[in-house]
């Protein structure tokens, strides 16, 4: 029906049969001659309802008023006939090109002439099929793509050619799936009288029967009960699927549950993402990381906008032409997205075998979207102009609600994370008596080619604690981020300790339930050399706040080094210490540990600033906390201070918004927030109190360093001093 492989076996088969003759294909002009042909011997009476459909009710034969207009045909036009319905109902391609009918951008009724994207779709559909295999699929698109057409007409091709087939098509709201509705009623109008099957029954937005035991049932996502339940649906079209009510119920528990996996059974989801996650996205994610080994139920499809046939068009073209020196005067930003574009398509097999090895975006295209997003930001609706026109699938699931980071912000973070180096990928490996076996990385996981870095930890009885790094195995930022497990358990490590370096860890804890994480982040202080640096990430579901100790202190002796007077500095250690996380803070303290956050919540009040006097130590998040840490977090990021190499960090950024009832952040629905609230702890521990840090802004940047905002930071060669949290222990004052 859809591979040319199985369609030419049909084909030879059925001509091959006994009684049967050979089937000739024809060309569009041919079939279109033959069509007025046979409405000029016929006579038909139509009832038309509303602008929307015409249906033929009666045909009269004009050679012969009394017999009926089969019995009035010569064999020629009777073999005619027979030929296009058996070829129609064999070869999908051959019925949609000669005989589907649909309205053009003039509003214009012409034959369908499928779009890059709606080929590429219907390619993935005959691969499943070659494998006889049910044709599940989730699609994640760009907007104008013409998939909900193509869909709508492979659906509408198995009402009409096969018998008893029992079809579904639902969008988020009733007035949604009226009008897909009509994309099916169209095509139906405007077959040939002698193609299209006798309408048996119509209810408007219900249900459409057909004389050949088909229906096409009309639900939507809005309802109070689930689609197809108490049904066996064969053929299903969900449009829109982000904007359903309850998706879990009306879907997941109702229809999915109603599908069989035979071959046979067709069923597509479709819609562009509405957000970060939501059951879409987590749908998404799922499809992603699971069909490769087949243990997901639908095949992930992600069609960017630029592989559609829409934009630019000439017509726009003509209103706005590419300037002649465009490829000197291109924003950064459109260059990257381009850029982008080319990266996804050389790593997708699907879009590399239309598009070509070398694809590059045209530059009308570019263009294009350069001036479509100038305006959608000029209008304040960036964010969906991206959700709507993404260059990869992960770029598509942008919060729809106000973010704390701006659209500029974590576009810039986003490709950088991405194309930042890993210096390594390593777990934990200790005594059993200290890291217990389920947080040790598995042998399978380990990257035997690599060493492993090993760790003495001296206790402050004398006593030697040894852990090792040990390298896992790293396929690249797009396997890790598509991985469902991708970022958990794992040491991720961008730069390994440099002796004169000053750093510090940011730990958030958790119950070790599976539904927060403890998390440790890893930051370098930026210096006149260069920005403040995230060095290290491990995030785990696994552990409870007692579980990491180990961690805390194996990775924290990795990271003390001398000073420049050959000193030993303990990295600097901001622990929640709310609820459980008191308790690795204690642990570590009593083995020798004494560098943490120093807290006193009244000084901020004191007209008298003392930072030597303390209540206690760790971070303790209240709402005034919380907000400044996040109010210093945004402004170093916005100015290009902090240099991020973790695109699960960045995915938390995009997630980040902001209460407007509360005027506090937040992470999205089914969001976390660990990451951003350990970075948060140790840049407050670091920087709070560091008068460097406010009179030298532009410390952290350095020659070349380009911000979100697209400026260029100059070298700034400020005296740089101990800040008062970092004064060397037993070194006189005049030497520093």
């Amino acid at each position: 029906m859809y591979s040319p492989v199985i369609v030419d076996e049909a084909v030879k088969r059925w001509s091959a049969a006994p009684g049967n003759f050979k089937l000739e294909y024809h060309s569009v002009a041919e079939c279109q001659s033959a069509v007025r042909h046979f409405d000029s011997l016929v006579d038909r009476t139509e009832i038309k309802k509303g602008d929307k459909w015409t249906v033929a009710r009666a045909v009269v034969s004009r050679r012969d008023p009394d017999k009926s207009y089969l019995q009035t045909l010569n064999a020629s036009e009777k073999r005619w006939l027979r030929n296009e319905r058996i070829l129609c109902a064999l070869d999908f391609r051959y019925a949609e090109s000669h005989y589907f009918h649909i309205k053009d951008d003039a509003a214009r009724t012409v034959l369908m002439q499928p779009w890059k994207s709606q080929d590429i779709f219907l390619d993935l559909i005959a691969e499943m099929e070659e494998e006889r295999i049910a044709l599940k699929a989730q699609i994640l698109k760009g907007r104008q793509l013409g998939l909900s057409r193509r869909i709508a007409n492979m659906i509408l091709h198995r009402m009409i050619f096969r018998r008893n087939r029992n079809g579904y098509v639902a969008s988020s709201n009733e007035e949604k799936t009226g009008k897909l509705f009509d994309m099916y009623d169209f095509v139906l109008a405007h077959l040939p009288f002698w193609m299209r099957p006798d309408e048996t029954s119509r209810r408007e937005n219900q249900i459409l029967e057909l004389g050949n035991g088909s229906a096409l049932t009309l639900q939507h996502g809005a309802q109070t009960t689930g689609i197809a339940r108490g049904a066996t649906p064969t053929d299903v079209h969900i449009s829109e699927v982000a904007e359903f009510d309850e998706p879990e119920t009306t879907l997941e528990s109702a229809l999915f549950e109603a599908v069989h996996n035979d071959p046979s059974i067709f069923l597509c989801l479709e819609g562009t993402a509405e957000g970060m996650n939501n059951w879409w996205h987590e749908t998404w994610k799922s499809s992603k990381s699971g069909w490769p080994e087949r243990r997901s139920m639908f095949r992930p499809i992600f069609l960017p906008w630029f592989v559609g046939g829409l934009h630019p068009d000439e017509n726009w073209l003509r209103a706005h032409p590419v300037p002649e020196n465009y490829r000197e005067t291109m924003l950064p930003w459109a260059d990257t997205h381009s850029k982008m574009a080319a990266e996804y398509v050389l790593k997708t097999d699907y879009l590399r075998k239309h598009l070509g090895d070398g694809w590059q975006m045209p530059i009308e295209q570019v263009w294009h979207y350069e001036c479509r997003r100038d305006e959608m930001i000029r209008k304040g609706r960036l964010n969906k102009f991206l959700q709507e026109h993404p260059a990869n699938d992960d770029e598509a699931f942008h919060s729809t609600n106000f973010s704390v980071f701006d659209t500029d912000t974590l576009t810039f973070y986003r490709d950088n994370a991405h194309a930042s180096p890993v210096a390594g990928c390593y777990g934990l490996r200790g005594s059993i008596d200290h890291i217990p076996a389920r947080l040790q990385p598995a042998l399978l996981s380990i990257n035997q080619e690599l060493p492993p870095i090993p760790i003495r930890a001296m206790t402050g009885m004398g006593d030697a604690l040894n852990f090792e790094l040990v390298p896992l195995r790293f396929n690249g930022w797009p396997m890790e981020v598509d991985s469902a497990k991708g970022s958990i358990d794992k040491i991720y490590i961008w730069e390994h300790p440099r002796p004169g370096e000053t750093y510090g860890f940011g730990v958030d804890t958790a119950d070790g339930i599976d539904k927060d994480r403890t998390v440790i982040e890893g930051l370098k202080k930026g210096t006149m050399y260069g920005p403040t640096k995230q060095v290290l990430e491990f995030a785990s579901s696994k552990m409870n706040a007692i579980d990491s100790w180990p961690f805390l202190l194996a990775l924290g002796t990795y990271y003390s080094m001398p000073d420049r007077y050959g000193q030993l500095i303990q990295p600097r250690m901001a622990i929640e210490a709310r609820g459980q996380g008191d308790t690795p803070q204690k642990i570590i303290r009593f083995m020798g540990w004494n560098n943490f956050h120093p807290w006193n919540d009244k000084q901020m009040d004191n007209r008298k600033i003392e930072l030597g006097k303390f209540n206690k130590i760790g971070v303790f998040t209240n709402s005034w906390f919380r907000d400044g840490m996040i109010d210093m977090l945004v402004k170093m990021l916005r100015d290009g201070e902090l240099e991020i190499g973790s695109p699960f960090l960045v995915r938390e950024m995009e997630g980040l918004e902001q209460d407007e009832f509360q005027q506090s952040a937040k992470a999205a629905y089914g969001g976390h927030d660990d990451r951003l609230m350990a970075l948060g702890f140790i840049l407050v521990s670091l920087y709070r109190w560091d008068m460097n840090y406010y009179r030298n802004a532009k410390v952290a940047a350095y020659s070349g360093k380009i911000t979100p905002r697209g400026e260029v930071r100059e070298r700034n060669y400020a005296k740089w001093a101990y800040s008062v949290q970092e004064q060397p222990v037993g070194i006189p004052e005049k030497s520093w």
